[in-house]
């Protein structure tokens, strides 16, 4: 329940109220309270406000310690985010690193600073056509720019009758590719209002590339897995160590406003044998949109990317407003390097500064080390080295412990460095106020056309949002105890997931007696496009994402059939 306290006004009238209840039990009735009663009474309702506002103070200070013992994040800024849209005049494909600065101006005139949320590859590729797969209805997606090599073809917006199957998909064909394919390209949906059950599945849902053949296989299979800010990389299915690739080492930054529209391929070349001129089911379907013969349009082999979705998702046509190659989130991140020396500044520095009339507030640590660089550890994690320096964030100031070098000596200097924004600064940078790189020179033959307004930056959490955040990391920890727990858990995996049995029972196994949790899952038939593929690759998932949340010493196993009843 939020904590709303008595203003003023309201405790001086309950202070009459009580007054004038006090004096009737006595049989005197007062009309008009006396002037000097009235200012007694609103001197006192002054002070009784003082002390709810320390109490309100108070209730915040609990729930950050709280929340910092339990090795939650804390109340930080959230920063703004944007689109930006990058064309090549090269030939040759371009790196763009995560954190490239971009130039923005705010709409009250200030200067601000956005940083690409994660590191693409800029090419001459480009999307030829985009189809919308739904109730066995095939149609061009008319928010999507088609090739100019389409056009002479005038296809149909129409949609055509069509059995490719039950599942809606999503189907891209990208051309003009270099060598490398789709390699770290990014690819954002412009998504329309109520299309958040579209949203949840293309961060869900398996992703296809089509083999030279036309058809699906396990090499061509992909998984989004969250990155910074809300981004979506894409990971082969099939590579063992793409998990490990995926880790990154520095710290999150939450989700922006355009989470789970922002999307990068994975690494790919030509080896991989990906390019095919068109899947085996759609030349029929797409002469039917022409109207005409498209033997000569499909003879250019293109990556094509099919993208299953759950039933019951809005209309395609109407919740996908556009699909751009080449854009990417921007967030309004810097990065702010200082060396402290305790000596001079002190153990406790304010994590927040205002540079030329412009406030700018904390988002995460991004490092803090010694001199030697030897990393200092966050304060809430257990050391096992005493002579390592650590840190700890409160009340909005970074306080150092330094560490104990070789010779005995305690350190003397940090070099700390720091994720800053301008927090709610920066909504106010509109469509078109992103006037370019940060360093011009370096990518002169790439320019920026600013797609979205930024949206999404906060100067930090209420106290309401902060207490209802507090309650969905607790109820989401995690950890599976009772046999409701660990049915909740698999039903939650996966949306092809419709019911799951548990048989409990105690083996003896070469250690011992174990209890041994066996699971028997059924799953919808339809909701998979390639089952020989995708079912061994759903059951690793599975019990990977169980025995990490199962009390240690369980063993599990888990077996799969249809909702007909059938073995797969």
């Amino acid at each position: 329940m939020t904590f709303q306290p008595p203003t003023i006004l309201d405790i001086d009238r309950s202070l009459r109220d009580d007054f004038r209840r006090r004096v009737k039990d006595f049989g005197i009735s007062v009309d008009a309270t006396d002037p000097v009663l009235a200012v007694l009474f609103r001197t006192f309702a002054q002070q009784i406000e003082t002390v709810y506002a320390d109490t309100g103070r108070m209730r915040q200070s609990l729930l950050d310690e709280l929340m910092a013992g339990l090795q939650l994040s804390q109340r930080l800024a959230h920063p703004a985010q944007t689109v930006v849209r990058f064309t090549s005049r090269s030939h040759r494909a371009k790196v763009l690193r995560a954190g490239t600065e971009l130039n923005a101006k705010a709409s009250t005139g200030e200067r601000l600073t956005f940083g690409l949320d994660a590191t693409i590859q800029v090419s001459a590729a480009r999307i030829a056509l985009a189809l919308a797969y739904q109730d066995q209805q095939l149609q061009l997606l008319p928010g999507v720019e088609t090739a100019e090599s389409l056009q002479p073809y005038r296809p149909s917006i129409d949609p055509v009758k069509v059995n490719l199957g039950v599942q809606p998909a999503l189907l891209i064909a990208i051309e003009n590719l270099p060598p490398t394919l789709l390699r770290r390209h990014a690819l954002f949906f412009e998504l329309g209002p109520g299309s958040f059950l579209l949203r949840e599945a293309l961060r869900k849902e398996p992703w296809w590339i089509f083999n030279e053949d036309g058809t699906l296989d396990g090499t061509g299979l992909m998984r989004p897995r969250r990155a910074n800010s809300g981004v979506y990389e894409l990971g082969w299915q099939l590579e063992a160590d793409w998990t490990a690739k995926s880790e990154r080492e520095l710290p999150e930054i939450p989700d922006g406003f355009y989470s789970g529209r922002q999307f990068i391929f994975p690494d790919m070349s030509e080896d991989r044998r990906l390019l095919c001129q068109v899947p085996k089911f759609l030349d029929g379907a797409l002469a039917k949109i022409c109207g005409r013969d498209m033997s000569n349009f499909l003879s250019t082999p293109r990556v094509w990317i099919k993208i299953p979705l759950p039933p019951g998702i809005p209309a395609l046509r109407n919740a996908v407003n556009g699909i751009m190659l080449h854009a990417m989130t921007a967030s309004n991140v810097f990065c702010r390097n200082q060396t402290v020396q305790f000596e001079r500044d002190g153990r406790s520095i304010p994590v927040g500064h205002n540079s030329v009339g412009v406030r700018e507030m904390l988002v995460a640590p991004l490092s803090v080390s010694s001199l030697a660089n030897e990393p200092y550890e966050a304060g809430l994690r257990p050391r096992r080295d005493a002579s390592v320096g650590w840190y700890e964030l409160h009340n909005d100031r970074l306080t150092l412990h330094p560490g104990i070098d070789p010779n005995g000596q305690a350190q003397t200097a940090a070099n700390v460095r720091l994720w800053l924004t301008n927090g709610s600064l920066g909504n106010r940078v509109g469509p078109g106020d992103i006037t370019g790189f940060a360093h011009s020179a370096t990518f002169d033959d790439i320019s920026v056309s600013h797609v979205t307004a930024a949206a999404g930056g906060t100067n930090g959490d209420d106290y309401p949002s902060t207490q209802r955040r507090f309650a969905e990391a607790l109820l989401s920890r995690g950890r599976i105890v009772t046999r409701a727990d660990l049915e909740a858990s698999t039903l939650s995996f996966d949306r092809r997931i419709l019911a799951v049995e548990v048989r409990s029972q105690i083996e003896r196994q070469p250690e011992g007696l174990r209890r041994m949790e066996r699971l028997w899952v059924t799953l919808d038939e339809d909701g998979f496009t390639e089952p020989e593929v995708e079912l061994p690759v759903l059951q690793q998932g599975l019990e990977s994402y169980l025995k990490q949340r199962l009390i240690q010493g369980i063993l599990l196993e888990v077996r799969f059939e249809w909702s007909g009843g059938t073995a797969p």
